[in-house]
């Protein structure tokens, strides 16, 4: 899997970098979006792509007709390039990793916050505010709920993981009293 991923981030910054220097970048963000909700929606689509026993010349001349004139001409050759290289099986790892590449440019991180109960618009401001200071980045934060966690909160961002939950500290105190 190691591999495929390194693959799919040279193929994905290959790709952003030409839109970049075609001053294309704009557009080929929303196709990628675009593209992963085709894909994510299209299990026909998905199945397509995956599929090794359809000959080349024939998946790309069905890629042209689905998608020749309704993206950038970058998109349309890059979908090709991939059915020459046989990577198309990978383009939804592509565009993720396009995803990841973009907030790291644009300075954002993901962060998942599971607290006890749903947090208020306000509460969840303040921690947006409080995270950004905290890591000089944009949250992109999405929040759950989990009553196991019986109160306070737990946040990841990235690979930091700050828990503040009543669970983990009834833990922790019970680890102390046992010695």
């Amino acid at each position: 899997m190691a591999k495929s991923t390194d693959i799919s981030y040279r193929y994905a910054n290959a790709w952003l970098d030409a839109a970049d220097e075609l001053d294309l970048l704009k557009q080929v963000r929303e196709e990628i979006g675009d593209l992963q909700s085709l894909i994510h929606d299209s299990e026909e689509l998905a199945d397509f792509l995956k599929d090794r026993s359809i000959p080349r010349d024939a998946k790309q001349r069905i890629l042209s007709e689905i998608f020749e004139g309704k993206v950038q001409g970058i998109t349309h050759n890059f979908l090709l390039l991939l059915v020459s290289k046989q990577r198309e099986h990978l383009l939804a790892e592509i565009l993720e990793a396009c995803r990841m590449i973009l907030d790291e440019r644009d300075g954002i991180v993901n962060a998942e916050v599971t607290s006890a109960v749903a947090l208020s618009s306000a509460q969840k401001d303040l921690l947006k505010t409080k995270l950004e200071s905290y890591t000089g980045k944009h949250i992109r934060m999405q929040t759950r709920v989990n009553p196991d966690i019986i109160g306070g909160f737990a946040v990841r961002v990235g690979d930091l993981v700050f828990d503040s939950s009543l669970a983990v500290q009834l833990q922790q105190m019970r680890h102390a009293l046992i010695g």
